[in-house]
């Protein structure tokens, strides 16, 4: 193969892996999220401490997950449509690990499944693209 065709190729491919897997960040992160809560996820309950406007007709509901005692306090936040009173109550899913990546609903709400196909393709196939184009270009 020509160096220059070589060359041109394997710039192309960087580009093209680095924007794919720079755009999906931030669905991998979710996904990521998603994942481990429906793999490692026990069910409990919140409590909402506070909640600001955040824009766009939601708000920002800052929530303390209740442990049992001796565990030391977590807090999450999450968007929400409508403002609910402070210290209501919610059913809640949280990683025993790390209960301050909580959501708020019960296992069975969790599904990460719609983003998978986008985080193999874009993601991990912008990964193998960007290697490739970097082999090609240590090659030529």
């Amino acid at each position: 193969m020509n160096s220059n065709v070589a060359f041109i190729v394997s710039c192309i491919l960087q580009v093209l892996g680095f924007g794919a897997v720079v755009s999906h960040i931030g669905i991998f992160r979710d996904y990521r999220r998603l994942r481990n809560l429906a793999r490692h996820g026990v069910e409990g309950e919140a409590v909402s401490i506070a909640q600001e406007y955040a824009g766009a007709g939601q708000y920002r509901v800052q929530y303390e997950v209740r442990l049992a005692d001796g565990e030391s306090k977590a807090e999450f936040h999450a968007l929400q449509r409508v403002m609910a009173e402070l210290g209501t109550v919610v059913p809640v899913v949280y990683d025993r690990r790390k209960p301050q990546r909580a959501k708020p609903g019960c296992l069975e709400d969790i599904n990460y499944r719609p983003d998978q196909l986008s985080v193999f393709v874009f993601g991990y196939g912008g990964v193998a693209a960007y290697l490739v184009g970097v082999v090609l270009l240590a090659l030529s």
